[in-house]
């Protein structure tokens, strides 16, 4: 028995939660660009010599909310005024156009409007981007198998008329944020004001209007929640319906809004994974199948198109303040990775003027290629298509935690083919976090270290060298 595999086993048998794999390197790990090193145009063409078969996702982000998640860090405002939507769209447009080339030279396969709450925007905004993205590739209505935009449960349950127009626009999926079906716990997650009725009158109406996918999420270890309100939840969805069902693990991080009671931290507590145990029953009786570790989907209707093929490695140009592009050379943003209303103007400037370049982000070697894919994408990978990036040079690091993961029960191994097992995707985000690298683990803590040692309340309520705050931290048991 190898030192890894009873490493990896200790991980397991200590119910070790790290955050959801669902981009690697993080957003953590982007640093300033040296200026002038990078050109958009740079990273798309030396991403193009990458891909025997050129496809595209497309992502366009928009930032604003008209409330704050306790939960999220991802890059929002709150923000409900029509007179910025508009300028933000016209920039968004304008940002599309500006990338037409790079869009045009591949086949575009997805596009996803997330936020932020998009669905805040009006009919006449999501015409001109469609319209916008119709100039530039005329026939993306054939090629684009997914359609999305993230809502929130009122925006469907009290504008069912402009939900109607999306569906119309060519929307195939909808997200909506529901996170739980019990009232204390949908109030502690912070969305006030979207109980548990219009959350069903929202699926009803989605049913109703005919949207071919409606992805819906639960949240497993709000404050207060016990096995039964969680059973309940998961039951009350399951007789809901929604094509797709995603349940996360909580995490708050530093850069949450949870963060500010100055205390955060990933979970340590075995028995969340009893509760994954549960909605994964119930959702397989129900009709379900898990398409990854955290969803699952009707067949042949439900599911994630976009984050399924960006884990298989199909690039994703992420257009609007805030969003990342991912690439297999850089992953890279135009603006900081701290959200402000001042940003915003800022990003509307520069895209009206034809300005925007690489700011922040990540330089990919090909060892780094290579575990972008191992983190994201063991649910079913043929490791030769990682040999153009140097898999054989590395392969005595990276053969070592599979056989682990292999003799643990995570996965099998079918010649060069890993897939994992239903054990597999329940720890998958243990296995992830093994395979990064030791330089994307000291920035991720870097970085989330340097915000704790601003956060006076969180120094006060968790001490000077926080534990718990990045992957997998095991600190705490070396003392």
């Amino acid at each position: 028995m190898t030192s890894l595999h009873q490493q990896l086993a200790d991980y397991i048998d200590q119910g070790v939660i790290p955050p959801y794999q669902y981009s690697y390197p993080p957003r953590s790990t982007y640093r300033p660009l040296q200026e002038g090193r990078w050109t958009i145009h740079d990273v798309w063409e030396k991403d193009l010599a990458n891909h025997q078969v050129p496809e595209l996702n497309l992502y366009l982000h928009v930032p604003f909310c008209d409330r704050k998640c306790g939960f999220c860090n991802l890059y929002t405002i709150i923000s409900t005024d029509e007179d910025v939507f508009d300028a933000y769209t016209d920039a968004l447009c304008t940002q599309i156009r500006d990338h037409a080339e790079i869009i045009q030279a591949r086949r575009l396969r997805t596009v996803y409007i997330g936020g932020g709450t998009p669905a805040l925007l009006r009919p006449r905004h999501f015409e001109q981007i469609f319209t916008t993205i119709g100039a530039v590739y005329p026939n993306w209505r054939s090629t684009v198998e997914e359609v999305a935009v993230e809502a929130t449960p009122s925006s469907i349950a009290d504008e069912p008329g402009e939900f109607k127009a999306l569906i119309g626009m060519g929307l195939t999926r909808a997200n909506v944020g529901i996170q739980s079906l019990v009232p204390r716990e949908i109030r502690e997650a912070g969305r006030g004001g979207e109980d548990e009725d219009v959350i069903r009158r929202a699926v009803h109406t989605a049913h109703e209007l005919g949207l071919p996918d409606l992805s819906t999420d639960l949240i497993m270890g709000f404050a207060g929640q016990t096995p039964e309100t969680w059973r309940h939840s998961v039951d009350e969805l399951a007789r809901l319906r929604p094509t797709t069902i995603s349940t996360y693990f909580l995490t708050v991080r530093p850069d949450a809004w949870f963060s500010k009671t100055g205390a955060y931290q990933y979970m340590w507590q075995p028995e969340l994974y009893d509760r994954y145990d549960y909605a994964r029953q119930v959702f397989l009786e129900h009709g379900y199948v898990q398409e990854g570790s955290v969803r699952y989907k009707r067949p042949g209707r439900g599911g994630y198109a976009q984050k399924v093929l960006t884990f298989h490695g199909v690039p994703l140009l992420g257009l609007g303040v805030g969003a990342r592009s991912y690439t297999s050379v850089l992953d890279y943003m135009s603006g900081s990775v701290k959200p402000s209303t001042a940003e915003v103007a800022d990003y509307i400037k520069r895209a009206r003027s034809h300005e925007l370049a690489p700011v922040t982000g990540f330089e990919l070697t090909g060892e780094e290629s290579v575990r972008k894919r191992l983190v994201l994408d063991t649910f079913d990978l043929d490791l030769s298509e990682l040999d153009r990036f140097g898999y054989q040079q590395h392969a005595a690091e990276f053969e070592p935690i599979l056989d682990a993961a292999e003799s643990n029960g995570l996965l099998h191994r079918i010649g060069r083919r890993v897939q994992l097992t239903p054990k597999g995707f329940k720890y998958r985000d243990i296995l992830s976090w093994m395979f990064y690298s030791e330089p994307v683990k000291a920035l991720d803590r870097e970085y989330y270290e340097t915000l704790h040692a601003a956060n006076r309340r969180a120094r006060t309520n968790m001490g000077t060298t926080p534990l718990r705050i990045t992957g997998i931290d095991l600190r705490e048991h070396v003392a």
